[in-house]
């Protein structure tokens, strides 16, 4: 009798272990209040910036509780986390579904609005500038028509696209947080920017013509005068080897110092590039210390 009793233990406890893995995920998460645990947990670790941890515990919520009315916070959450970790194009796929899933509705907007957030904080303006567009037309009554609309403008700004960027800055409501700044950017944008700009032409033109002009140029004079000294006394050197009947000699040397006189040539037009981006970038923080930037970006 007993022998019977243990085979029959064994076969009901073999029937639960083989059945365990099919069960319902409902059924590992019924105990009362573990949603509520559950999400507070994966908010904690945002909050915590254990930004991967909270995506596998928002994933966990939305596996257990998939028809619980947390679930859009929790894709938002997910999205927020891949952005502040870094994983940009992971929050914006998050958003991008969030906002198809849930079309019409304030959720949609809220993620549509994130998406143009997202790319910004990323300093990926050349996508920041379609997504706030975007936004902005699909969504023309929004809340955050204000908000987006200056990131707009900044993103224009950053690019370089003064007369857009002004336009934009126009478009704000002056009543709105925004508005004040927003103004004061159009104002000055429409009167004309005046950036400092080198020509890399020129800075290329002037180093072919003499060695080491180009830089001098574009304000490097230890580079410039590197160059001269470099390239001069390579040229010098040559001509005496060929005055002296060392022809092998001279053409070898000849070969280096070409080298040398189109990487100066190369280097005066880089140069121009390196003048003018730098350039741009003090134009920015210099309003950027003017002008906040729109808050929570």
């Amino acid at each position: 009798m007993t022998k019977t009793r243990k085979r029959f233990f064994c076969i009901l406890l073999a029937g639960f272990l083989l059945r365990l893995p099919f069960m319902p995920l409902s059924a590992y998460a019924s105990t009362p209040g573990e949603a509520d645990r559950l999400f507070t947990f994966a908010e904690k670790l945002a909050d915590q910036q254990d930004y991967y941890r909270a995506i596998t515990e928002y994933k966990r919520f939305l596996s257990y509780f998939p028809d619980d009315a947390r679930v859009p916070l929790c894709r938002f959450g997910i999205a927020h986390a891949y952005r502040m970790g870094g994983k940009t194009d992971q929050a914006v796929r998050e958003l991008a579904t969030l906002e198809k899933d849930y079309a019409g509705s304030d959720t949609a907007e809220e993620a549509a609005f994130e998406i143009g957030r997202t790319y910004f904080s990323a300093r990926r303006f050349e996508e920041a500038e379609p997504a706030d567009e975007a936004f902005l037309r699909r969504y023309p009554n929004s809340r955050h028509h204000d908000e987006a609309q200056a990131r707009l403008g900044w993103s224009l700004l950053y690019l370089a696209k003064y007369k857009a960027a002004a336009r934009a800055f126009s478009s704000v409501n002056e009543k709105s947080p925004y508005g004040p700044f927003a103004a004061a950017l159009a104002e000055e944008l429409s009167a004309g920017v005046r950036i400092p700009r080198k020509s890399p032409v020129t800075a290329g033109v002037l180093s072919a013509v003499l060695p080491g002009a180009g830089q001098f140029y574009t304000r490097r004079p230890t580079e410039g005068i590197s160059s001269f000294l470099l390239n001069g006394s390579f040229i010098w050197a040559t001509v005496e080897l060929f005055n002296r009947g060392s022809e092998v000699a001279g053409v070898l040397l000849g070969f280096f110092e070409t080298g040398w006189y189109s990487g100066g040539i190369f280097g005066a037009v880089n140069d121009a590039h390196k003048f003018n981006r730098k350039a741009r970038k003090d134009f920015i923080e210099e309003l950027q210390n003017r002008y906040p930037l729109p808050a929570g970006q």
